[in-house]
C-alpha cells in the first residue's frame, strides 16, 4: 500500500479516534474500511483519492496535529480515464 494512504488511515484515526468510527464518516463499511487499511482489498483510485481528501480535511479540523502531520496531497489524482 502506497505510504501516503497509511499516513492518510493514521490521520483519520487521529481525528476520529478509532478507525471504526472513521469508517462511518467516510461512508465505508467497518469490514471494507478494515479490508481497505489491511491490504486485503484492493483500492481503487477513486477510492485512494477519497480517502486521500478526507484525511487533509481532517488535519486541517485539527490544528494541534496538522502542524506535525505529514503532508497530504491537495488534490486527487487525475482519474486514467477523461
Amino acid at each position: 500500500m502506497d505510504e501516503k494512504l497509511m499516513e492518510a488511515f493514521e490521520a483519520l484515526k487521529l481525528r476520529y479516534g478509532t478507525h471504526s468510527t472513521a469508517a462511518m464518516h467516510l461512508g465505508i463499511t467497518i469490514d471494507h474500511y478494515c479490508a481497505l487499511r489491511n491490504g486485503r482489498a484492493n483500492i481503487p483510485q477513486r477510492t485512494a483519492d477519497y480517502i486521500l481528501l478526507k484525511a487533509k480535511e481532517a488535519v486541517e479540523d485539527m490544528p494541534e496535529i496538522s502542524s506535525t502531520a505529514p503532508a497530504i496531497p491537495h488534490e486527487p489524482a487525475q482519474a486514467a480515464h477523461p
